[in-house]
């Protein structure tokens, strides 16, 4: 019995996820097979049922190379260039919790005692001069391409989900690279949409883009792979660009996390200006 393309296109996305990627780029027909940039758009409701699942945990191991646990903390430093030269630094320390909340603090001369808030609804910033908290938008610009956002948020599985479309497994550089489209699940993410490109074997994050509600394109990320003292490997570094500015970029630059168990109380909006 033949089979419509739509129907093997639902039995592509299937054999991809079930199989860890192995028959992601398996071809059914010649039809079926296409690049990211071509391949054709399907919805099905039997390949969401079946792989929404492994999408997010893929998407959670993908969180673990960029924050490597759960609870903790880490010192991050964004860097803004121009036209190939460094022309502006900032330093912060970032702690987060398994709830997918994070406290930022500002350890920058110009911005010290300035800390931030990303809960699950909403985002605040505290400044010491006026000694209260304003609620702030996670695409309000940090520095450069960094929005607060950016540095806050460190979870993709718990802020977005899987939005239907079939997987693709693409090359990318040395990468087989799996490509998945995200939408925003709460009222805190940073992004309306997201395209993530994740290797298919080790779920490494490789690149991502960043659009608005609108459709637009407002930034890429690419991730760059660092050792730690015990020889594991996390995201040490994101570049981050935006097609308006093509002579800047921004690179987020992450110490080796350290598992830490904070108390609640940091994460309200009582306790996080302490």
């Amino acid at each position: 019995m033949l089979l419509s393309p739509v129907r093997l296109r639902r039995l592509a996305a299937i054999l991809c996820l079930s199989t860890g990627g192995l028959l992601c780029s398996l071809p059914l027909r010649a039809e079926t097979t296409a690049t990211a940039a071509t391949a054709p758009a399907a919805t099905s409701t039997e390949a969401a049922s079946v792989s929404a699942d492994d999408i997010q945990e893929r998407l959670h191991q993908a969180d673990l190379m960029r924050s490597r646990f759960e609870n903790g903390e880490v010192l991050s430093r964004i860097e803004l260039f121009r036209n190939g030269a460094s022309v502006e630094t900032n330093e912060y320390r970032v702690q987060f919790n398994d709830q997918g909340e994070s406290r930022v603090e500002m350890l920058d001369t110009r911005a010290r005692g300035q800390k931030v808030l990303l809960l699950t609804d909403a985002m605040w910033l505290y400044v010491p001069n006026t000694g209260k908290s304003i609620r702030i938008t996670p695409m309000q610009r940090l520095m450069g391409q960094a929005s607060y956002g950016d540095i806050a948020s460190l979870s993709w599985h718990r802020e977005y989900r899987w939005n239907g479309e079939p997987p693709q497994t693409v090359p990318l550089g040395d990468h087989q690279a799996l490509r998945l489209e995200l939408d925003a699940d709460r009222k805190s993410s940073t992004y309306r949409h997201l395209v993530v490109w994740l290797d298919v074997s080790s779920n490494q994050p490789l690149q991502a883009e960043f659009y608005l509600a609108s459709g637009k394109l407002m930034k890429r990320a690419s991730y760059q792979l660092t050792t730690d003292s015990k020889g594991q490997t996390y995201v040490g570094k994101t570049r981050l660009d935006t097609p308006d500015r093509p002579d800047e970029y921004t690179d987020m630059t992450s110490s080796e996390p350290v598992a830490a168990q904070h108390p609640s109380t940091l994460f309200t909006r009582q306790g996080f200006v302490q």
